[in-house]
């Protein structure tokens, strides 16, 4: 349903979201499996605090001891263990997220977990973690939606999508006009390639194409 990303490093590993909740054990076997040592997991990253990405943040803050991080205004979702479903970008997900509203908590919860470390703009993770990378927020999909970006490496979360073909422009977004804000500033970094929770990754050309054809850019 939503990507957990395994990162390994020279200087450790790291994980970028985690699924929706149920999924614990299943990610401990597959971290395993990739040859990592649990104890080596530097810190766990949350892109924003939908249950498809933090449902289980909690049990792998346990079993691993890593620290948790996500935007500041995120932060007191994942410690609810809940937050509200954003709209969609067209007539039938805005249908969709009514019908999920509805179903209340018991469709969008997930188990609570109090973030070890929350940022603004961006948090370099060199100086805490050893890692050169960087988290920049990225806002519209959620106000604190955020991205990690690792050389030529983003990923973002539900920033951009990619089920379909030719559909990168996500499909359920709080503030669209902030969405394209966020697109135009992307577009204007030196990245490659581009890791969505959902769908595979994709290029920075593709990238363009689809901000091109929505209109956000010329």
């Amino acid at each position: 349903m939503s990507h957990v990303f395994l990162i390994k490093h020279d200087d450790g590993a790291f994980l970028v979201d985690t699924g929706k909740s149920g999924y614990g054990n299943k990610i401990i076997r597959a971290i395993k499996s990739r040859g990592t040592d649990l104890k080596e997991l530097k810190f766990i990253f949350i892109t924003h605090a939908h249950y498809d990405h933090a449902g289980n943040a909690a049990f792998l803050a346990k079993k691993t001891g890593a620290p948790v991080i996500i935007h500041q205004s995120e932060a007191r979702y994942l410690q609810q263990g809940s937050k509200p479903l954003p709209g969609g970008t067209n007539p039938f997900f805005k249908l969709l997220v009514s019908a999920g509203k509805r179903m209340g908590s018991k469709f969008s919860g997930f188990e609570p977990v109090i973030p070890t470390v929350t940022f603004t703009e961006q948090l370099d993770l060199s100086p805490m973690f050893g890692i050169e990378a960087q988290i920049i927020h990225t806002p519209g999909h959620t106000l604190g939606s955020s991205s990690l970006l690792i050389g030529k490496n983003l990923f973002v979360g539900d920033t951009a999508f990619n089920i379909w073909i030719n559909t990168i422009y996500p499909l359920f977004a709080d503030d669209e006009p902030q969405l394209h804000q966020t697109w135009r500033r992307l577009l204007k970094m030196d990245v490659d390639m581009i890791y969505p929770a959902h769908g595979k990754r994709f290029s920075m050309g593709k990238f363009k194409a689809a901000a091109i054809k929505k209109g956000i850019v010329s």
